[in-house]
């Protein structure tokens, strides 16, 4: 911004060496030259604006990083979490789950978010009740 405060001064001495100021184009040069010096203050105080608002635009996005790594902690804390992570085997995205499914007595399908495929179906007590008494299902026991 200084460069351009110092053209300006530079284009005002100009007009004063060539003495213009009495005739009708003198004047308006003169006043162009007035505006054209208070649109480089108004810049140059714009320009300290921005670089105090990039400081704080700064602080805030320090800030920030703190309480995310505060609010959400590492990563690798999914496990500590309470989570169950699991790769689908469609699309190979991981899928997150509340642990809590694992042990619910209702049968629930866990699906992927990206390609609706099913990643996880947790046991069905019926289900398994059924499957020991009748056993396998093949007929081996018939032979026992």
């Amino acid at each position: 911004m200084k460069d351009l405060e110092q053209k300006v001064a530079y284009l005002q001495g100009l007009a004063d060496g060539m003495e213009l100021e009495e005739s009708k184009e003198g004047k308006l040069i003169s006043e162009m030259l007035e505006v054209l010096e208070d649109i480089a203050e108004y810049l140059s105080y714009m320009r300290e604006d921005l670089t105090d608002i990039e400081d704080y635009m700064e602080s805030i996005d320090s800030d920030l990083t703190d309480l995310e790594e505060d609010f959400y902690g590492d990563e690798e804390g999914d496990e500590d979490d309470g989570y169950v992570e699991v790769e689908c085997p469609n699309c190979h995205e991981m899928v997150c789950f509340d642990e809590a499914i694992l042990y619910d007595e209702d049968l629930i399908e866990v699906t992927c978010p990206v390609c609706e495929a099913v990643v996880f179906v947790n046991g069905d007590e019926d289900d398994e009740e059924d499957g020991e008494a009748d056993g396998c299902g093949c007929g081996c026991e018939d032979e026992k």
